[in-house]
């Protein structure tokens, strides 16, 4: 694996990071789902080399070897990737979200329009404060969903549970989530490497993995501060039609909201697409 690096943030924080791809080309700045790190979107070098692309993969908050935030909105995560990108002298670049980092790809489109080319939402995330955004998700999903909107404590409780046997057993872990999931997500989850990736992710989370679980979807089923309407820059959506994670109607909305966007429908594919689409998705966002 490629070397890690952390740096200081203005409020003494840490935010961790590796880079994948050409160090001279175009930046990309990738944000993980919900959970991970930045190991998600690393596991094979060759789509960001072959697109020349600069992928530089960002622990978020309270991931990997980002130091938890509390009382984060997700309107400070723009603050974060700026001064990540000053300190790689890195002036304009382009975003990649997936799942629960998709919501961090938008709001960085949002506010950072000055120095955000492009984005790409990958089975990202949509505002989850209405009751039917959970409409087609996995139980165990529409259960965090319902606990999330309330802010009910049992939330953590049910995260902290989740981690910490994840962690003991990451191999039962991965079967019982298979068993939620479509047979295109099985597929891909069987894989030796992939299967590995994700177990070393599981063994891996660090003490504040639960509270930033938690935080995570508490933040997805309130309002986001800001309006999916006012992304000005071009945005390209990827959803598979049969993910049970985060539901087709999630890339629909986001669609329709954001102006000009585009949106790439991927029949027959789940959740984890983006570990077949890395290099398409890289190159549609390089200008």
């Amino acid at each position: 694996m490629v070397d890690s690096h952390v740096m200081t943030l203005s409020d003494g924080r840490d935010l961790g990071w590796l880079e994948l791809g050409d160090p001279s080309g175009w930046p990309v700045l990738g944000f993980h789902g919900t959970p991970g790190s930045r190991h998600q979107l690393a596991l094979d070098d060759g789509p960001p080399s072959a697109t020349g692309v600069r992928f530089v993969l960002v622990d978020r908050p309270g991931y990997g070897l980002s130091s938890f935030q509390p009382d984060r909105r997700l309107v400070d995560w723009p603050s974060d990737v700026a001064q990540l990108a000053d300190h790689l002298g890195i002036d304009r670049f382009s975003v990649l979200g997936l799942s629960g980092g998709g919501p961090h790809a938008a709001v960085c489109a949002a506010l950072l329009g000055d120095r955000v080319a492009s984005a790409a939402l990958v089975s990202g995330v949509a505002p989850m404060l209405d009751l039917g955004a959970a409409e087609g998700m996995m139980r165990t999903n529409r259960a965090i969903a319902r606990l999330a909107r309330r802010r009910s404590r049992i939330l953590l409780v049910l995260s902290a549970l989740q981690v910490a046997a994840a962690r003991r057993w990451p191999g039962l872990a991965m079967d019982l989530l298979a068993k939620q999931l479509p047979s295109a997500d099985v597929a891909i989850l069987e894989r030796p490497e992939v299967r590995a990736l994700f177990m070393d992710e599981l063994r891996r989370a660090p003490r504040t993995a639960a509270r930033a679980q938690a935080q995570d979807f508490e933040l997805f089923a309130a309002p986001w501060g800001f309006e999916l309407s006012a992304i000005a820059i071009p945005v390209h959506l990827w959803q598979g039609d049969v993910d049970r994670n985060v539901p087709e109607s999630h890339a629909r909305l986001q669609h329709e909201a954001i102006p000009g966007s585009v949106l790439h429908p991927c029949p027959g594919e789940g959740h984890f697409l983006v570990l077949d689409r890395l290099g398409e998705i890289l190159a549609a966002i390089t200008p």
